[in-house]
């Protein structure tokens, strides 16, 4: 009687452990699909901030915002380019998918400082 009561209890745990496994996984599932918002600002002539750290595998959503004149943000070996407009914000979204440290650069010239405007981008 009292061995068919441990194995009872043991069988019990064992089900709400994996119950809660399950649960657990299904949570941090939805998660990783939430984007990760990172706010960065582009000015004459630099980007801040001049370094974003991100983990592998997730989905970013970058809102840069031009405080002057029209930038452009470009990660060639991320295959990212876009302009951000004059005074005015550019949103998009990229999987961080490769992991390595990355050099953004602005990529639409904006005065003479415009060669010495970088940041990177890391992906842990």
């Amino acid at each position: 009687m009292i061995r068919r009561r441990k194995q009872l209890a043991v069988s019990l745990l064992s089900g709400a452990a994996t119950v809660f496994l399950l649960l657990a996984m299904e949570g941090c599932s939805r998660l990783s699909r939430e984007p990760v918002r990172i706010d960065v600002t582009a000015r004459k002539y630099r980007f801040e901030p001049a370094e974003i750290r991100v983990r592998h595998g997730s989905l970013v959503e970058l809102h840069i915002t031009s405080l002057d004149v029209q930038h452009g943000f470009d990660i060639p070996e991320l295959g990212i380019k876009e302009a951000i407009p004059k005074g005015g914000t550019a949103v998009f979204r990229f999987k961080a998918d490769r992991r390595g440290e990355f050099r953004i650069a602005c990529s639409i010239v904006c005065g003479p400082g415009h060669d010495d405007m970088h940041g990177r981008l890391i992906v842990e």
